[in-house]
């Protein structure tokens, strides 16, 4: 005997596979940003390492700019600003997902058992 879920349960299940989608793709790019920002930084430590008129190359795609070296610290300077800005309110959101997806499962749980169904 087949058992049917009820359109409630249904939705539920939908949001359920949607917000996991989210957080997976949010997750990704937290940890795309992460390693951006490690790159930025290993690259202004090892600037800083040299003197201000040091000979530095920018690589945009395949060509190599001549660029001096207090502005290319102030830029990656920004960037690194700019990526842990972001990476702070990446984590807060996908934390907060996080929270969400657990609270949607324990209703889904919930719900299955008084119907007395399982998920295969």
């Amino acid at each position: 005997m087949a058992q049917t879920i009820p359109p409630a349960l249904e939705q539920d299940l939908r949001k359920f596979d949607t917000m996991q989608r989210n957080y997976e793709t949010m997750a990704a790019k937290l940890q795309t940003w992460q390693m951006e920002l490690n790159q930025v930084k290993a690259t202004l430590e090892e600037l800083n390492k040299q003197p201000d008129d040091v000979v530095t190359y920018k690589n945009v795609g395949q060509i190599l700019f001549k660029v001096d070296k207090p502005s290319t610290v102030k830029d990656l300077a920004d960037r690194e600003d700019v990526l842990e800005k972001t990476l702070e309110s990446m984590k807060k959101k996908v934390e907060s997902l996080a929270a969400s997806l657990k609270e949607l499962q324990e209703k889904i749980q919930l719900e299955l058992s008084k119907h007395n169904l399982r998920l295969q």
